[in-house]
């Protein structure tokens, strides 16, 4: 998965809407998983069901993803950030 930052963000200009490029062999695969998951799914919905939930999981852990700038650095943050909350989960149980 490739992350492509924005150029110019305009003030007071609605961001809700992200743009994450994914290669055509990565987006099949997302959609074979989407479709195993729900097999209801039209495979059209079913790669960006995947990538919507994986989002989705990741803003309720309260990891932030923002300021990665690049695929390596993104998957940095993301196992960093999984790590800690494992290590917390362990020590609490």
């Amino acid at each position: 998965m490739k992350l492509v930052a924005a150029r110019t963000v305009e003030e007071g200009a609605d961001n809700d809407t992200e743009t994450i490029v994914v290669p055509q062999a990565q987006f099949d695969y997302l959609s074979r998983v989407g479709s195993e998951l729900n097999s209801a799914m039209p495979m059209a919905f079913a790669g960006a069901h995947v990538i919507r939930t994986l989002l989705e999981r990741f803003e309720e852990t309260g990891i932030d993803l923002t300021e990665a700038t690049s695929e390596s650095e993104l998957t940095r943050i993301a196992a960093h950030g999984l790590r800690a909350r494992s290590r917390a989960t362990r020590t609490r149980d």
